[in-house]
């Protein structure tokens, strides 16, 4: 059962973020839980509104409108690369990877959303550390269940994701053994101009489960 989550993990993912429909059990939320809840609405409004359903171009703009708010593209580029090779890129080789990876996770989450079906959510906790939060989750489909962590950092005006835990599988780790293998056998240059690739690709509507594997998005 749990092979199958891990190669579906961005489906998993993407569906988790429209949980509202059909929710099933949910711990008492504080303002963390009930930002994140807020957000998951209004992207359903998005993916079920009949106007946007042959305006791709329209759809998409809408939902990045809504995600990238609630998420910390900085502190995910950082953790994903890691603290060593962060150093040493330059301030400008900087923001341009925080902005390519940050639209990968956009698209790759626009992807999977654009397809959800009627998963049900129960929210199982929520810890707070300081500025540090997690709340855990627990999406439940026809063929099992599989446990979906979102960790969060405040920033000064909410509380924004900066990784998503999939069976105890980190998003943000997952990504930084991808990067650091491709930097350490080629270069940064190198990454840099897979990830720009894989973007244009996603961006063009192009369809990561024609080959069968679902979990393509995850994959440079």
């Amino acid at each position: 059962m749990k092979k199958i989550f891990f190669r579906n993990r961005w489906w998993i993912i993407g569906f988790s973020l429209v949980l509202i429909l059909g929710a099933g059990k949910t711990v008492q939320a504080s303002g963390i839980t009930e930002g994140l809840k807020a957000t998951i609405d209004q992207v359903i409004s998005v993916v079920t509104d009949p106007q946007y359903k042959d305006d791709r171009t329209a759809r998409r703009t809408k939902m990045k409108d809504i995600i990238f708010p609630k998420f910390n593209f900085l502190e995910m580029g950082k953790r994903s690369l890691g603290k060593k090779r962060w150093k040493e890129r330059t301030p400008e080789e900087r923001r341009a990877f925080v902005d390519v990876f940050g639209k990968l996770l956009e698209n790759s989450y626009a992807n999977k959303l654009e397809s959800y079906s009627d998963e049900k959510i129960n929210y199982i906790d929520e810890i707070v550390k300081g500025k540090y939060a997690m709340v855990k989750t627990e999406v439940v489909r026809k063929n099992g269940s599989v446990n979906v962590d979102y960790k969060l950092i405040e920033s000064p005006s909410e509380w924004r994701v900066y990784d998503i835990v999939v069976e105890g599988v980190s998003l943000i780790k997952n990504y930084r053994s991808q990067f650091g293998k491709i930097i350490h056998n080629d270069s940064f240059e190198a990454l840099m101009d897979k990830l720009n690739a894989k973007v244009k690709k996603l961006e063009e509507g192009e369809d990561s489960t024609k080959d069968g594997n679902e979990d393509n998005n995850d994959k440079i």
